[in-house]
């Protein structure tokens, strides 16, 4: 499924799949001034071609590598050549992209391999230029685009929710943190991001954000310090794992945010009483 929402020079395409009935994890790519960020899952491929031969779409970049955001690269690039860009961590992979897990190709489907280039500093179009802005965590391969003069921060899967609660393995919970402080700096006054869609007081959002996280991070700490193991830890603090953690196999799952706030709590450099990072 497909719908628009239009803001002012950019478009919002809304996606989603249907199964059973029932509408599957939602993604969104953004149109502006002809450059498509992010294409959406192969699943919805077709109908993000068919939608993007009546607009003017002239090159195509990922925020990262998850098939929800490349997955239209391919069929896009096949039915109008449009260029496609990533990081360079991500090119390889949209070049022979890897078997995926079960869940995720009932949920999105398989992505087709494309011929990617690295993305630069900055992408240009003929009205805005897009500071490329790296952003690890979620992947390693993961990045924003930043329009200065309009405040545009298209994030990806940076922020995705205030209370995110859940985790893919291998994901690193303080490096998504160090990212989200690093585009809170920006001061973006418009946050376009992949699933939550438009947030329009970005700077708040993300600062909840954090807070969130930083909150479920000390509760952990305190369970921990009790002696609790991980799992009772979570449980303590988000409750029980649902179908998410069971239908994926642990690989999307509640444990694994905590074992990661908790293994970036230990990672995170120790400051001395005079204010001073100790030396090494």
């Amino acid at each position: 499924m497909l719908e628009t929402e239009v803001r002012g020079p950019i478009t919002r395409v809304h996606v989603w799949r249907t199964m059973w009935g029932r509408s599957f994890y939602t993604a969104s790519a953004y149109l502006v001034d002809g450059l498509l960020v992010d294409t959406g899952p192969p699943a919805t491929a077709r109908e993000v071609v068919a939608w993007a031969r009546g607009q003017e779409v002239h090159q195509v970049v990922n925020s990262h590598h998850h098939e929800d955001h490349s997955g239209g690269d391919g069929p896009l690039q096949r039915a109008l050549g449009v260029p496609v860009a990533a990081h360079h961590a991500a090119v390889p992979i949209l070049a022979a992209f890897p078997r995926l897990p079960l869940y995720r190709r009932l949920v999105w489907g398989q992505p087709r391999n494309v011929v990617a280039e690295p993305l630069g500093a900055a992408v240009e179009t003929a009205r805005y230029r897009f500071e490329v802005i790296p952003t690890p965590g979620h992947t390693p391969d993961h990045v924003c685009f930043f329009e200065p003069r309009e405040g545009w921060l298209f994030g990806g899967d940076l922020f995705v929710h205030e209370r995110v609660r859940y985790l893919r393995a291998g994901e690193d919970a303080g490096a998504i943190l160090a990212s989200l402080r690093g585009v809170l700096a920006l001061r973006p006054r418009l946050l376009l991001c992949a699933h939550a869609g438009f947030v329009s007081e970005p700077c708040a959002a993300i600062e909840r954000k954090i807070a969130y996280w930083e909150g479920l991070a000390e509760a952990a700490r305190r369970w921990q310090a009790e002696g609790l193991s991980l799992r009772e830890t979570t449980e303590r603090v988000l409750g029980p794992e649902d179908v998410t953690a069971r239908a994926s196999r642990g690989q999307f799952s509640k444990l694994n945010l905590i074992r990661s706030l908790l293994e970036a709590n230990e990672n995170r450099p120790r400051i001395d009483t005079n204010g001073h990072e100790p030396q090494a």
